[in-house]
């Protein structure tokens, strides 16, 4: 069989040559057109915008990124027009020409009209403060038969109106009846309680949020109550409207589960001596040694940092107790495990 005649050809090869050559230039195209659409390579960190006026953001990146404001809010001592938030977050990587998602602040805040709080409880009108945008600022506790019934509402202490325009966020004073007789409330527990809830759970208990301090760097949504002051028991009464110091650590880092294990480990031990009526001195001892451990642990989930918590003892200024409490001058609060 012999060699088929096209091959023989030369116009055959020059086609061949030409539809390889144009097979060639449309993928380095089609390769160079996905190249520039998706812009491989080109990555940038995204800037931190925060607090920047986001009209000269939109002038000095203009045709490297592309802006989209998703809201617009009023937030007080902040710039007005300013970048509230964005996303991607600032540090992170991402592509010149993609999106910048913005939140801005307005320039004009959000009014809202005050509601009429008078003779309402105080629960529903914490309530209903939080419905319209506004917060209660201080609870102040005046004379009046009904207990926990709002007499008046004030801003600046200058009482206002119902139907009187407000700033969105604004702080309102609420003058509360104290009723008659008992004036005392019982503290709510607030251990493991997320920085979000707290003032809430302390204005409901008729009383007011005082110093807040965060112990460690991290973002607030991860802060929970780790410490308050007077420090919460179910026999503790405390006066109407009297302040509650707070103290928050992070969840990522701090134990709360241990922590609450063992304040309930000394409430319970204590209750058990106090039952078995064992003298005071010795109780005071104890609940000093529960005390030192849960002020000085770390709490903390690393494995070395939990060994070192665990060996920890309470060391009294004396030991001139029962030697069942006592071992070396050292208080072992194992023993208290045991009837």
């Amino acid at each position: 069989m012999g060699v088929p005649k096209f091959l023989k050809d030369k116009w055959f090869y020059i086609s061949l040559a030409a539809i390889i050559l144009l097979i060639v230039i449309g993928l380095e195209l089609t390769f160079h057109y996905l190249d520039s659409f998706t812009r491989h390579g080109e990555e940038m960190e995204v800037p931190n915008l925060i607090g920047q006026d986001f009209n000269e953001v939109v002038e000095d990146y203009s045709g490297i990124l592309t802006f989209q404001v998703i809201d617009s809010v009023y937030v007080k001592n902040f710039p007005e027009g300013a970048v509230y938030q964005q996303d991607p977050k600032p540090g992170l990587k991402m592509k010149k020409g993609r999106n910048m998602y913005i939140i801005r602040t307005s320039i004009a805040p959000e009014i809202v009209k005050m509601p009429n709080l008078r003779n309402l409880s105080l629960r529903q009108s914490l309530v209903l403060l939080n419905s319209v945008g506004l917060k209660v600022e201080k609870l102040v506790f005046v004379d009046y038969f009904a207990r926990n019934a709002v007499v008046n509402q004030r801003v600046n202490n200058k009482i206002i109106e119902p139907g009187a325009e407000l700033v969105k966020g604004s702080g309102v004073i609420l003058e509360v009846g104290s009723g008659k007789g008992d004036n005392t409330t019982h503290l709510p527990d607030l251990i493991g309680t997320a920085y979000a809830d707290v003032k809430s759970l302390i204005n409901n208990a008729s009383l007011n949020l005082g110093a807040e301090t965060f112990i460690d760097n991290d973002s607030i949504e991860n802060m929970f109550v780790y410490r308050m002051d007077p420090e919460y028991d179910i026999k503790t009464m405390v006066q109407l409207g009297s302040d509650v110091n707070v103290w928050y650590r992070s969840v990522k880092t701090f134990d709360f589960q241990s922590y609450k294990y063992e304040k309930y480990r000394r409430d319970s031990i204590v209750d058990r001596l106090r039952r078995k009526n064992i003298p005071a001195d010795s109780i005071k001892y104890v609940i000093d040694s529960f005390n030192y451990i849960l002020s000085h642990r770390t709490f903390s989930y690393d494995p070395v940092k939990r060994s070192e918590d665990m060996q920890m003892r309470y060391v009294p200024y004396n030991a001139e107790f029962d030697s069942l409490y006592f071992n070396d001058n050292e208080l072992d609060t194992n023993y208290f495990y045991y009837e």
